[in-house]
């Protein structure tokens, strides 16, 4: 059984946050961006530290799973950091989890924000601990835009990480980017954005509960551990990750979450925006055909997850969706207290 949410500090200009990196070694493999990355978190007002893996590379990973875990550990109890943001996602975080310390993390709540591997963190310490998290922007993919990250983006990641009390509906971001990472780098400039289509409502009607944003494939890691989540009566956002992700993936993933009795009578359910170079229309068709019967609310075409801009988006905290809007019904930080001189 989850234990109630449990909310970390607001976030505030001069916050130290730590950077890590949990499973793709994205830091090594992209230096400039990183970089780039790190600057433009400290020109929103944020300072920030690094770790021993942070810039490692071991393989596909930054470390070993001891390392890594150790990285997060140290940094949930250093009294100093105030959030913790991730480089990129991968596909290993979930070798962390036997090596976590729970006691600590338990003891230190803070801001951890970062999506796609990031999944099976978040539902991992708030299936343990309660502790509400961040399912929103990572370093390398959106703070390391050329220039400045959306100020979609970073504008409701500050609203949120801050908010001490309902931050209230997701706001449309009107836009979505269709250009890859590779060209624009190449010349050095912002992404191209094109006007976004419209959210559309699969079927209509309202429902509302905690929200549990997750990207498809990772949240599978979690199936038959001691980490399973149980997102009965939740809001579930689900998020397609880009490469080669087909229809025929997301509906074996989907059948595999439903008979491990993760994603059993949902209280909502929201498809957030299918990456550009995959069929959104065949998605949507398997999402149809899996919530076929259902009495809840189904949306398409949600800010977020693998396609930019995206919004910041709590885990735990009460929503609801209506049609096809969401907003956010409880606080997802509390009050900090305020510094000692």
């Amino acid at each position: 059984m989850t234990p109630p949410p449990r909310l970390a500090p607001a976030l505030q200009h001069g916050d130290t946050l730590a950077v890590l990196t949990l499973s793709s070694p994205g830091p090594a493999q992209y230096p400039d961006t990183f970089t780039r990355g790190i600057r433009n978190l400290k020109a929103a007002g944020y300072n920030t530290v690094t770790a021993p893996t942070t810039l490692g590379r071991s393989g596909w990973t930054s470390g070993t799973p001891e390392q890594r875990a150790a990285d997060l550990n140290a940094a949930f109890a250093d009294r100093s950091v105030h959030g913790i943001i991730t480089t990129i996602g991968g596909n290993h975080t979930a070798q962390l989890l036997p090596h976590l310390d729970w006691d600590t993390i338990t003891a230190n709540p803070k801001v951890l924000c970062g999506y796609s591997d990031t999944t099976v963190l978040h539902h991992a310490i708030h299936q343990t601990t309660g502790l509400v998290t961040f399912y929103g922007p990572a370093l390398i993919p959106q703070w390391g835009e050329h220039g400045q990250p959306f100020p979609y983006t970073a504008g409701h990641f500050r609203t949120v990480t801050s908010a001490t009390t309902a931050p209230g509906p997701i706001p449309p971001s009107g836009y979505l980017v269709h250009e890859e990472h590779t060209s624009a780098q190449a010349d050095r400039r912002p992404r191209l954005v094109r006007p976004a289509p419209p959210r559309r409502a699969l079927r209509e009607g309202q429902g509302s509960g905690p929200l549990a944003p997750f990207c498809l494939p990772s949240l599978r890691h979690l199936a038959g551990t001691p980490w399973q989540p149980d997102l009965t009566g939740h809001v579930l956002l689900i998020d397609i990750p880009d490469h080669a992700y087909r229809p025929e993936d997301a509906d074996a993933d989907l059948t595999h979450l439903r008979h491990a009795g993760i994603t059993t009578d949902p209280a909502a359910v929201v498809l957030l925006r299918t990456p550009n170079h995959l069929p959104a229309e065949e998605f949507e068709n398997v999402l149809a055909a899996h919530t076929r019967g259902g009495h809840y609310p189904v949306t398409t075409g949600m800010e977020g997850g693998h396609v930019d801009p995206l919004p910041t988006y709590p885990l735990g905290v009460m929503a609801t969706v209506d049609g096809t809007h969401l907003a956010l019904d409880t606080a997802p930080t509390h009050k900090k207290e305020p510094r000692r001189a």
